[in-house]
């Protein structure tokens, strides 16, 4: 009975991938969702899946760390009150992990519909200024000297576009673009998989 056993790595949060497949159309007909223990592994078993239901998948990664505590809470009430869910609990748990409640850090995520240089520099320029408003003026000139604006965490291309990932900021003018959605709790690009012609 010894050699049964799973490895298990215990963590207070984690992220997910979330591949959707699609259809040639905007809406997603499918979803894999896998928890993420060790990145690269987890990438490679969930492009995998993809490949073997074949179609043409989009993998993302959570923008926020997910709270297992909170999730785990969520899933025993699930559980609770719905007794035939205990046959699918490792999709109820992915399901408790998504939950709004349950999202560990506060970044946003900037899905920027556009390739076009001139807009995504207008998009940044929106960002330089709102990072200026919070901050002394000494900090603001340095970095932007070196390039480094701290409300801009991750830069993502994606199919049609970028997606931004930041820090916390007062929204409004940037949202005035109507290339530009934001989203609080969302789920950044990564790769597209298909199915290997043979």
């Amino acid at each position: 009975m010894s050699n049964n056993r799973e490895t298990r790595i215990n963590q207070d949060n984690v992220h997910l991938y979330i591949a959707l497949k699609r259809e040639g159309t905007s809406k997603d007909k499918r979803c894999l969702r896998q928890v993420i223990r060790d990145e690269k592994t987890d990438l490679k078993i969930l492009e995998e899946k993809c490949k073997i239901l074949g179609g043409e998948w989009r993998i993302h990664k959570t923008v926020n760390a997910r709270n297992c505590e909170k999730a785990r809470e969520l899933l025993l009430i699930q559980l609770i009150k719905y007794p035939e869910k205990n046959s699918t609990i490792d999709i109820e748990w992915r399901t408790a992990l998504l939950q709004r409640e349950c999202r560990k850090t506060e970044f946003f995520m900037l899905d920027i519909d556009t390739q076009d240089e001139q807009k995504i520099s207008e998009v940044e320029d929106i960002l330089w200024e709102e990072f200026r408003k919070t901050v002394h003026l000494e900090r603001y000139l340095s970095s932007r000297q070196d390039n480094n604006n701290y409300l801009i965490i991750n830069k993502i291309k994606t199919p049609k576009g970028y997606h931004f990932i930041t820090n916390a900021f007062d929204t409004r003018e940037v949202c005035k673009l109507d290339y530009v959605t934001l989203l609080r709790d969302g789920y950044h690009y990564v790769k597209t998989v298909e199915k290997e012609e043979k």
